[in-house]
């Protein structure tokens, strides 16, 4: 009888512990246990972060020094775009072994602590109630923890789809303020036209072939060897060493911060192209210091012929003579007292291109010009020729052109239709060379120094009416002009030429007051 009473009793205090402090006691312990669970959450994403005294950060990928066959370039990428996802993943991998460790780790110690003893051992209603506790805060734990992981997976797909946003608005910003400035990149060697070039890192030199806003960078982008580079012309990416995004040959310093002018010089093979060239860098320097312009030698390949040529002209007044390859474009950055800055490329590619129409075809800078400069060498003209006597044929005959000016014209206009030029929104300017070897003829003929003088006298005097209405029908504007190369002791160029470079200036938007 007492043993029953006993039991009876015992049973009543179980239930009345279940009923009453039970369901307090598996609350609490369910809190504790999805603390427990939370806190070993981040702690392992601190982790996973680099953080705290045991950090286990995911290896970053390590960039190519140099870019890659796949296009891989040597940078690192920006955080959003891969290593983000690769960290949420990594915390996971790291989470989920500790939070089986710490529920597995519980109930070993609450079965070793409350279980075990026998039915009537007072510990065990208290390990059900932990039990319990255990399992609700397990599961309570997860479900807050796959909430915190929902939405860090949401912020950073808000935050990726930010930064896209971002990059292709930034993308377009500085496309349009490029294009509203005219601004497009010609590469001096092979031609082609862009808006981005290749920029070499300052740091280790490597090589980056598209900085703008992406999966390298919004703003600005890590080189493999750590050096930030900025990814856009608006933020300073001019500053960099740039070099053609297809043949990678060097171009113009701080290209890209000015709009640029292309400046095809042709004539036949002796007419007098790269000498009057030279003469005309001389004349614009000497009109750009008179006017207060800015004039500035754009690369080191045209510092390195200027000074050449000018050794070479002023030394011993001759001139080498182009050789026969693709040209490469001698630029300058010219800023009037008012008006913007613009980058000009002068080519004159040697005249025995325009003897061949196959090789005519490799010159695709006359593709982008809107102003050519054709050079006649009235030598050439044999209605000229036969008028000068024995001594001065002798004495002329080495500097004499090897073509007349009507095939080379014809020639090269054939050509630039074949290019697909619209010739009829261009403008020819027609420049009469070698006028002191001729001014005899000159006097004799009463040519003045006019347009229309010149044209007159080419067309009633030497017979090239054929050659000037091709022109007039293949070009929008011809003009002419009558010059001489010839620079005086004291180093100054003849005013024709001085004429001749303002006008040509001036009609590209560089208005120089002389």
């Amino acid at each position: 009888m007492g043993t029953l009473i006993l039991l009876v009793f015992g049973a009543w205090l179980v239930i009345m512990f279940f009923a009453i402090p039970g369901p307090f006691i598996t609350a609490a312990a369910a809190l504790y246990f999805a603390g427990l669970l939370v806190v070993a959450y981040f702690q392992e994403f601190g982790r996973a972060m680099g953080l705290g005294p045991n950090p286990a950060a995911a290896a970053a990928d390590r960039p190519p020094s140099r870019r890659t066959e796949d296009g891989r370039e040597p940078a690192y990428r920006q955080y959003l775009f891969r290593q983000a996802g690769r960290d949420l993943r990594h915390t996971h991998r790291l989470v989920w072994p500790r939070l089986v460790a710490i529920a597995t780790g519980r109930r070993r110690q609450l079965k070793n602590a409350f279980f075990g003893y026998g039915p009537m051992d007072w510990r065990w209603p208290i390990g059900v109630v932990l039990i319990v506790g255990l399992l609700v805060g397990t599961l309570l734990g997860l479900t807050v923890i796959s909430l915190v992981a929902a939405a860090q997976g949401v912020v950073l797909l808000g935050v990726g789809l930010v930064a896209f946003l971002g990059i292709y608005l930034l993308r377009g910003v500085d496309t349009v303020l490029l294009w509203i400035r005219g601004v497009r990149i010609t590469c001096p060697a092979c031609y082609r036209r862009g808006f981005y070039p290749v920029y070499e890192c300052r740091n280790c030199t490597a090589r980056h072939h598209d900085v703008r806003p992406g999966r390298y960078g919004v703003v600005r982008r890590i080189c493999a060897c750590g050096e930030r580079l900025p990814t856009l012309l608006l933020l300073g990416s001019h500053r960099m060493k740039a070099f053609c995004a297809h043949c990678e040959a060097p171009l113009a310093d701080r290209v890209g911060t000015s709009a640029e002018v292309v400046l095809p010089v042709f004539g036949a093979a002796g007419a007098g192209k790269t000498r009057l060239m030279i003469v005309i860098m001389m004349a614009v320097d000497a009109i750009a210091r008179r006017s207060d312009a800015t004039l500035q030698l754009a690369d080191e390949d045209t510092r390195r012929w200027d000074t050449q040529a000018r050794r070479e002209l002023l030394g011993s007044d001759n001139v080498a003579k182009t050789r026969i390859r693709l040209p490469r474009a001698y630029s300058i950055y010219l800023k009037p007292r008012r008006g913007g800055r613009r980058l000009v490329h002068v080519f004159d590619p040697a005249g025995e291109y325009f003897n061949e129409s196959d090789r005519l075809q490799e010159l695709q800078f006359l593709r982008l010009a809107s102003t050519f400069l054709f050079i006649v060498d009235p030598l050439s003209i044999d209605g000229l020729w036969s008028r000068l006597d024995r001594r001065d044929q002798d004495r002329n005959r080495s500097i004499r052109a090897r073509r007349e000016p009507e095939f080379v014209f014809a020639q090269t206009v054939q050509n630039l239709e074949a290019m697909g030029v619209r010739t009829r929104k261009s403008r020819l300017v027609v420049v009469v060379s070698k006028r002191d070897l001729i001014s005899r003829l000159l006097s004799a003929d009463g040519v003045e120094d006019s347009n229309e003088a010149v044209e007159r006298w080419l067309d009633e005097n030497l017979q090239q009416g054929n050659m000037l209405r091709a022109m007039r029908h293949a070009f929008g504007e011809v003009s002419f002009f009558l010059t001489t190369s010839v620079v005086s002791d004291d180093h100054q160029v003849d005013d024709s030429v001085e004429r001749l470079t303002s006008w040509t200036l001036a009609r590209q938007g560089l208005r120089l007051s002389g």
